[in-house]
C-alpha cells in the first residue's frame, strides 16, 4: 500500500485505515483528532496542489 500511495503522490503518513463501528462515536472522534494532530505538521500535500 505504501508504494501505491507514493506512486499516486500521497505521503503514506497521510493515510490510516481503522475499523470503527457506527456505534463507536467516541472512538471515531478520538481517531480523527489523533490523525489530524499527526497530519497537520506535514503541511499541504504538495503533489496534489495545482499551484505547485
Amino acid at each position: 500500500m505504501q508504494r501505491l500511495l507514493e506512486f499516486v503522490g500521497i505521503d503514506p503518513q497521510r493515510f490510516q485505515a481503522r475499523w470503527i463501528s457506527g456505534s463507536e462515536a467516541a472512538k471515531f472522534a478520538e481517531t480523527i483528532t489523533n490523525l489530524t494532530e499527526q497530519i497537520k505538521p506535514l503541511g499541504p500535500n504538495r503533489k496534489l496542489r495545482d499551484d505547485v
